[in-house]
């Protein structure tokens, strides 16, 4: 009984996932807000990056 309800919790997880999937893929809209998060996190990450690496420099 333990195991058919992760089996069952799994099974809507991944439903959920692929509609998920589904429907990101067929709405451009969301599918260019969700890449233009990524851009912005990316870019924020890599500007925290180079800021660090500045910073060790200037103790040096």
């Amino acid at each position: 009984m333990f195991s058919q309800s992760i089996f069952a919790q799994l099974v809507r997880m991944s439903v959920l996932l692929v509609l998920s999937l589904i429907a990101v893929h067929n709405s451009p809209t969301l599918l260019n807000l969700l890449a233009q998060q990524a851009v912005n996190s990316g870019c924020h990450q890599q500007t925290g990056q180079d800021h660090n690496h500045h910073h060790s420099h200037h103790h040096h």
